[in-house]
């Protein structure tokens, strides 16, 4: 993430120097998240099927290759490309990531290493911006993808060496063993797409809905903000970097300490508050233009996010059965990634009619409606049926239903059994 958030500021710039603003910027963030919209489910399948690992190495492998890529890129057409290049191979990282903590760690514990794993990513977010902000201004085009490039290479190397498989062959065996006893019992040749799908449905809907307005808001800002930054309020790349900067510094100190809350006090409560929070961010880019202030409104904003990310990421957890939870993280990861194509191509199309605080005001406003939704809809409690994360307890409960209609059965037969062995005897008794 640090070798992500390096390049992070370095695309207005370069765009900038080809001839071209707001809209392309839009569609290279478009591009990017509609390839990892259609390929998280297919990425989160594979890390279920075949493990967690060579999920990770092949997008860190892609990182690797697509940042050299940029560096040969001139024109829009080749940063498309290879943003959807980029998209389709990395879309696995995160559900891989998501499901070896499920793999390795009881419910109750989840959200707080969910709340570990976000703050990394909020620690690239905190040295990124900033280095490659420096790196532009003082080095040029160049320095930051070769930056970011070493950091993909690390990275790479790093989880070669030290990152164990979680889902092992025979971990794979015990659950397809499970999955054709609860085939048997059902009567099925197996669960399909549907079946795997988390229950109740509509709770499974209501956090692809929180997790697509909360990326839609800020990627339809994203492109007028920056430019926004640059040239209404004539910024620096430098500053730029330290305003992501800051909200990554909150984000994951408020992780290392606010992340276990939703175990503690239960999700929707938290996804509610940190939802709420979010929105000061673009209030700050409504009514803010000193920096000092938007440094303010991005460390308070950091927070929410601090308090969303564990709590909705662990929801999701709870409530998937253990066989398809990269799968379902896939399908998050989707709807993510739908956001962020819903984001830029709206940008794309109204931006010429709408001022920046416009684009920012209708993102302030949806961010608020999803706090809204995620206060109505979502469970007080967050109970569901049981934990997906051992053995299905519908399974369970049909298994032992079974068994006792088996012995039932048993008994009976023995019954009867006896009966008829006691009325042949008194017959051959009374004949003789």
């Amino acid at each position: 993430m640090t070798g992500f958030g390096i390049i992070f500021p370095v695309f207005a710039r370069r765009l900038g120097e080809l001839g071209s603003g707001v809209e392309a910027l839009g569609l290279m963030t478009m591009s990017f998240a509609l390839a990892q919209f259609v390929a998280a489910p297919i990425m989160g399948s594979l890390a279920d099927r075949y493990g967690r690992r060579p999920l990770v190495l092949l997008s860190l492998s892609a990182f690797f290759v697509t940042n050299i890529g940029f560096l040969f890129a001139n024109s829009i057409t080749a940063f498309v490309v290879i943003r959807v290049f980029e998209g389709a191979l990395t879309a696995g990282l995160f559900p891989a990531a998501m499901g070896v903590v499920a793999d390795v760690m009881p419910r109750n514990q989840r959200a707080r290493w969910v709340g570990v794993i976000m703050g990394s990513y909020g620690a690239g977010l905190i040295f990124g911006p900033v280095i490659g902000g420096f790196l532009y201004d003082a080095s040029g085009y160049a320095a930051p993808f070769v930056a970011s490039a070493v950091m993909a290479l690390i990275a790479l190397i790093a989880a070669a060496i030290t990152m164990p498989e979680t889902r092992t062959p025979e971990v794979r065996w015990r659950e397809e063993l499970r999955n054709r006893r609860a085939s048997a019992i059902a009567k099925t040749e197996g669960a399909t797409f549907w079946d795997s799908l988390p229950r109740p449905l509509y709770l499974f809907a209501t956090l692809l809905v929180l997790d697509f307005v909360l990326v839609f808001a800020f990627a339809f800002v994203e492109p007028q903000m920056i430019f926004y930054f640059y040239d209404d309020l004539g910024w620096t790349s430098i500053q730029f970097g330290l305003v992501v900067g800051v909200y990554g510094i909150t984000m994951v100190l408020g992780q290392a300490f606010l992340g276990p809350l939703s175990d503690k006090y239960g999700r929707k409560s938290v996804i509610v508050s940190g939802t709420l929070i979010e929105t000061v961010f673009y209030a700050g880019l409504i009514f803010f233009t000193s920096f000092p202030l938007m440094l303010m409104a991005a460390a308070i904003s950091g927070l929410g996010t601090a308090l969303i990310e564990p709590a909705l990421n662990s929801y999701y957890l709870d409530i998937t059965d253990e066989r398809h939870r990269s799968r379902i993280l896939g399908i998050k990861e989707s709807s993510v990634a739908l956001g962020g194509v819903a984001g830029p191509l709206l940008l794309i199309f109204i931006s010429a009619s709408l001022s920046a605080r416009g684009v920012f005001t209708v993102a302030a406003l949806t961010v608020l409606a999803s706090a809204i939704v995620a206060l109505i809809v979502l469970p007080a409690q967050d109970q569901t049926a049981g934990d997906p994360g051992s053995l299905d307890w519908e399974t369970s409960e049909k298994r032992a239903l079974a068994a006792q209609s088996a012995l039932r059965g048993i008994v009976l037969r023995a019954s009867a059994t006896r009966s008829a062995a006691g009325s042949t005897y008194a017959g051959q008794s009374s004949g003789r």
